[in-house]
């Protein structure tokens, strides 16, 4: 389309070198040799731009990496930048996430930042849809709850300047901070314990290795077994919910050979899995499962526990170290987890069982 002169257009051709810190609208006018309104005019989409500098402003933009600033608003509103910082979760409907980010918010809000808050549903280009709207925004920060395998589309907002942390999975080839849990470490803590009940045959039910903290739980899993002589007696990776989880319990526990202990490898399962037990002919099989919850602490479900708030205290007080300018080496912390004995997996079974029919 062409439309009325670019009136502002100073000498064409002109490329400047690309700047050193986050690029602003006045160093892609520099570069594309147009003033800073056209600029805006073109980010904002004005039709009366001509195309041959519309596209040179777009190329522009493109080479040095501009994000248009979303926070532009409220800056002329109040004529100085409020701090904020992005926490995208994986789901904040699950209690573990829920407990991180109300950590995350505390340590945030005695710093006088507002924090913003979105949850992936575990689906990667939501994620990074989710986390391109958050650099748009120019916040100052973001911790990230990853469901992508990759992360090198968040290197050029690294190298202008944009501070992240990882929490609850570890970053893919990016060198940023990140908190994570003993993930294989508690899972191999709640094989050990059962083996330390006399159990031999030991079941693992859970989600797809293809998520980090599952392939780690699973990875754990296996280790503990190897190091006794044993083989799991099943794996099944195929519980991604409650129905799911009561299934392939019931499916386990009608077999010939059924398993005479679960692991569970996350909450989530909790209920299913303890209801299969107390239908099954074997309402006394062991049942620890991987993180805590208030239905595992009813049922009187064995945990190995992990502590959402320290996770998010952590990945925060990381965050805001880098925002008050440490620039060491990317770190990378490892929280413990805690073997919570209640019962299911030291003999007595779930609490579920009385109400067996």
């Amino acid at each position: 389309m062409t439309g009325a002169p670019d009136a502002d257009r100073q000498t064409a051709g002109r490329q400047g070198p690309a700047p050193t810190g986050r690029p602003t609208m006045r160093d892609v006018a520099a570069a594309a040799s147009v003033s800073v309104k056209t600029v805006s005019r073109v980010v904002h989409n004005y039709p009366f731009i001509r195309d041959e500098v519309r596209s040179r402003v777009q190329a522009e933009i493109r080479r040095l990496g501009f994000r248009p600033n979303g926070n532009a608003v409220g800056l002329r509103q109040t004529g100085r930048p409020a701090g904020s910082i992005g926490v995208l979760a994986a789901d904040l409907a699950d209690p573990f996430y829920a407990g991180m980010v109300s950590a995350i918010e505390q340590v945030s809000t005695a710093r006088s930042f507002t924090t913003l808050v979105a949850s992936s549903g575990e689906d990667a280009e939501r994620e990074r849809t989710l986390l391109a709207t958050f650099v748009e925004r120019r916040l100052d920060g973001l911790i990230v709850v990853s469901a992508d395998r990759r992360h090198d589309h968040l290197r050029p907002d690294l190298d202008v300047g944009t501070h992240i942390v990882f929490a609850d999975r570890p970053p893919q080839r990016l060198p940023v901070d990140c908190v994570l849990a003993a993930h294989a470490d508690g899972a191999r803590q709640a094989v050990e314990h059962l083996l330390g009940q006399g159990h031999r045959a030991i079941a693992f039910v859970g989600h797809s290795p293809a998520i980090h903290t599952a392939r780690q739980r699973l990875r754990g899993f296996r280790a503990a077994l190897t190091a006794a002589g044993l083989a799991p007696h099943t794996v099944r990776t195929d519980a991604l919910d409650t129905e799911a989880a009561h299934r392939a319990t019931a499916e386990l526990l009608a077999a010939e050979d059924a398993p005479t202990a679960l692991f569970a490898d996350n909450p989530r399962l909790v209920g299913g899995m303890a209801t299969a037990i107390a239908e099954s002919a074997a309402p006394r099989t062991a049942l620890v499962a991987f993180d805590d919850s208030e239905l595992a602490g009813v049922l009187g479900v064995t945990v190995v526990a992990q502590d959402p708030r320290a996770l998010g205290t952590q990945a925060a007080d990381l965050l805001f170290s880098r925002l008050d300018g440490d620039h060491s080496r990317p770190r990378r912390i490892i929280l413990p987890t805690t073997l919570v004995p209640r019962g299911s997996g030291e003999g007595r079974g779930v609490a579920l069982r009385a109400t067996r029919s």
